[in-house]
């Protein structure tokens, strides 16, 4: 289904600020401010989108965490548009509750779920969990299954409850330690191919002087400006988002691992701090150019801001309290948004 919604008139491009037309709009900040286009809805199967990602061929991944299936559509937003819904073999250990995706441009992506391992419900929780890495070859992804593990590339499981993933370069991610309510740096080192099971390589770095806050149900998302080496964390919780130096720091103490030969450590004296206080648990965070948009879970209203920190607008997306997910940039400069509330994927059009 297509829907586009015609835009109202906002303010002259010179009232903007720096920079073009906001991918939040120029008007008055309500939800009939800018246009919107349905890319995916429950008449397509979608029941409980979660996050979304662009792979590097412009293709349109989304996750269903009700059933732990994930859509690839390819074309998305135009006539050409095509989904799939597939669910990898084993989606119960590496897709369960799938809460967060992030695309490294290169033919790979990384996911994480808010679960504790329960094996959708057929076990007790045993809190072995964490992020996952993952093919975008459609050949490899949900259809290889060599030892009956699945499709995926390689798994770490130190972050129970994991709702936010960063990439940051190489096998490596930044994740939102639900659980244990840290920001972790997970390196998988050489992956250990389709479906199958070594993970002793891998290199964990937790910041426990970062102490972050987990809202159940809620994302908590994360994105690198690669620029700046600066990561920047939805803390739901604590109703503010941080920014983290991701270049600084130094090895600490020994933890425990819960695969053998990984190497677990703390991450002492990072440099971070507060880029924005006051909001309704953020959940949703996307980077543009020289821009911050910040998603609020707890209302349905997206902000834009400026690398400082200073707010420049908002958009009220009209969704409502606990339905606004994931947000990214698409390739076309424009906001892709999870509605989990109608369960949709809609496409701003400012």
């Amino acid at each position: 289904m297509l829907l586009i919604l015609l835009a109202c008139t906002g303010p002259k491009p010179e009232d903007t600020g720096p920079g073009e037309t906001s991918p939040i709009g120029v008007g008055d900040g309500s939800p009939e401010s800018v246009g919107w286009t349905t890319i995916l809805d429950g008449d397509d199967d979608l029941t409980d989108p979660r996050d979304l990602g662009f792979d590097e061929d412009g293709r349109l991944w989304l996750a269903n965490r009700e059933d732990d299936a994930t859509f690839t559509i390819d074309a998305p937003g135009t006539d050409a548009q095509e989904s799939e819904r597939r669910v990898d073999p084993y989606a119960m250990h590496f897709m369960e509750e799938t809460a967060a995706f992030s695309f490294d441009g290169n033919g790979q992506f990384g996911s994480c779920g808010e679960s504790r391992n329960t094996y959708n419900g057929q076990s007790a929780p045993n809190d072995y969990s964490g992020p996952v890495l993952w093919t975008t070859n459609l050949d490899i992804f949900a259809n290889v299954d060599p030892i009956g593990l699945g499709s995926h590339l390689d798994m770490l499981h130190e972050s129970p409850n994991c709702v936010g993933i960063a990439w940051e370069a190489d096998n490596v991610y930044w994740v939102f330690d639900g659980r244990n309510s840290n920001i972790v740096r997970y390196d998988f080192q050489g992956d250990h191919g389709p479906g199958m099971d070594d993970h002793s390589d891998g290199i964990v770095r937790r910041l426990t002087e970062v102490e972050v806050s987990f809202e159940r149900d809620a994302p908590g998302h994360m994105v690198i400006d690669h620029d700046t080496g600066l990561l920047y964390v939805a803390d739901t919780g604590n109703g503010r988002v941080l920014w983290i130096d991701t270049a600084s720091g130094d090895e600490g103490g020994r933890l425990d691992a819960s695969d053998p030969g990984v190497k677990h450590r703390e991450w002492d004296g990072a440099e971070w701090g507060v880029l924005v206080e006051g909001l309704d648990k953020p959940g949703g965070i996307a980077l543009g150019e020289d821009r911050l948009f910040v998603a609020e879970w707890g209302t349905g209203v997206i902000y834009e801001y400026d690398l400082d920190g200073a707010e420049i607008r908002s958009l009220d997306t009209g969704f409502g309290a606990e339905a606004l997910y994931g947000i990214e940039m698409g390739p076309d400069g424009k906001l892709w948004v999870v509605d989990n509330g109608s369960a949709a994927v809609f496409r701003i059009d400012p």
